[in-house]
């Protein structure tokens, strides 16, 4: 798991120093950084998207133990229906959704620009 989980930041921290990896328990990891320029770049962004999940950061704690943490927070995936076109903004589907969580990313399509979006059904028979 920790060969996956550093191949897929390497590909986003590739003008970093060196740095290392290590399981703690519990889904639980602890990072290394060569400098504090590197731990400040990387703490700066909060959560990495890896493609098949996120990863959040966090200030070490004294006498932390993966043990004794509890889940306060779950990632989901909130889909709306029924929302015009005029509201598939980036910047708007966040402000609705930071009113039940902090808002992550959006998919694929959602992120598209409008203009090309495919919004036209397509007829291959014309009568």
């Amino acid at each position: 798991m920790v060969f996956s989980l550093r191949n897929k930041l390497s590909a986003h921290w590739k003008d970093l120093g060196r740095w290392g990896v290590q399981v703690i328990g519990k889904g639980f990891f602890e990072f290394t950084f060569s400098s504090l320029e590197d731990l400040k770049r990387v703490r700066s962004i909060g959560s990495w998207n890896l493609s098949l999940g996120f990863i959040k950061f966090f200030a070490w704690t004294r006498d932390f133990s993966p043990n004794t943490q509890q889940n306060t927070s779950a990632q989901v995936w909130v889909k709306f229906y029924g929302v015009p076109q005029e509201y598939w903004r980036k910047r708007i589907l966040f402000a609705i959704v930071s009113s039940i969580g902090t808002p992550i990313c959006t998919d694929i399509a959602t992120a598209k620009p409008v203009w090309e979006k495919n919004i036209w059904p397509i007829c291959e028979n014309f009568s």
